[in-house]
């Protein structure tokens, strides 16, 4: 009988600290999927700013694009 009441007092005690765990998973999760979203709209508008740059200035514009492309994904990294 003692058995029995130990593991349901565990069982009882450990629920929380399960359900604790799990709800912790999910938000890191989610927030991996902010992140990779952030990165991925960094990676479209790198991709549309090269698309416009002209060919006469065409290095310094892709420069900009690749600078403005690395501080957005800084941003993401940082949860803006």
């Amino acid at each position: 009988m003692k058995f029995a009441l130990g593991v349901a007092v565990i069982c009882l005690m450990s629920g929380p600290v399960l359900a604790a765990g799990a709800a912790n998973s999910s938000k890191f999760r989610f927030a991996d999927a902010t992140s990779d979203r952030c990165v991925a709209d960094c990676a479209s508008q790198d991709a549309s700013c090269k698309r416009v740059c002209p060919t006469t200035f065409n290095t310094p514009c892709l420069s900009s694009c690749d600078s403005q492309a690395q501080t957005c994904r800084q941003g993401c990294r940082s949860g803006r």
